[in-house]
């Protein structure tokens, strides 16, 4: 009893120690504390791992390109458009911009967004067709999608505006004409620089400005 006793009471400091010792050394290799807690919102904003890309960029949503297409819009001048954000078949702002639009005339008692997406999917598909024999370099659909939907922007102030001033009057006959020629104006500019097309700028911009002003309709009438 007595050395069955001393060979427990010598083993088992050992076996503890031992055992303690190799949880240590594992704790030194895998138990260290991390620098920073996994959260939904560190993921959305690509924190959640230090490899892991931005879930936006996943997404193929890049919001500088997003502004400075936007700010284009607003102030279209050759000199001010950089081609390498033309180049980006961006679909998130052109899908955002039509739901604004549906959104401002639903406040108005209209239902919309069937017309807005009908015409939209049947005029990108026309312009995508033009462009595409105009130009020797050709466009894909994506882009074309992309700059025309950027280029509501003046067609949706037209529609916000709408709804507090009546707009089949005499304002109308200069805010309507105003919005057409300034979507008209900013989408012929990025096709032109996008494909090179500055002896067709007219003939590029004649369908474009067709296409605006189906939606100048569909949001003052």
């Amino acid at each position: 009893i007595g050395q069955m006793g001393g060979g427990a009471g010598h083993m088992a400091p050992g076996k503890i120690g031992g055992g303690g010792g190799s949880s240590g050394g594992g704790g030194a290799i895998t138990g260290k504390p991390l620098s920073r807690v996994y959260s939904s919102s560190g993921a959305f904003l690509g924190e959640g791992f230090e490899d892991e890309p931005p879930i936006l960029e996943e997404l193929g949503i890049n919001l500088s390109h997003i502004f400075a297409k936007t700010k284009s819009v607003l102030h279209p001048r050759k000199g001010s458009v950089q081609a390498e954000f033309l180049q980006d078949s961006d679909l998130a702002g052109p899908l955002v911009f039509c739901l604004v639009l549906g959104t401002v005339l639903l406040l108005k008692g209209k239902v919309s967004f069937g017309s807005i997406y009908g015409c939209g999917a049947v005029g990108c598909a026309g312009m995508y067709a033009v462009l595409n024999l105009m130009s020797v370099k050709g466009i894909d659909i994506y882009r074309t999608v992309s700059i025309l939907g950027y280029c509501l922007l003046p067609i949706i102030s037209l529609a916000a505006v709408s709804i507090f001033v009546e707009l089949r009057g005499v304002i109308g006959y200069f805010l309507i004409p105003l919005a057409v020629l300034w979507s008209t104006h900013a989408a012929a500019l990025f096709f032109v620089i996008l494909l090179g097309l500055d002896e067709c700028r007219w003939l590029v911009a004649y369908p474009v400005m067709l296409f605006y002003a189906c939606f100048a309709l569909i949001s003052v009438f």
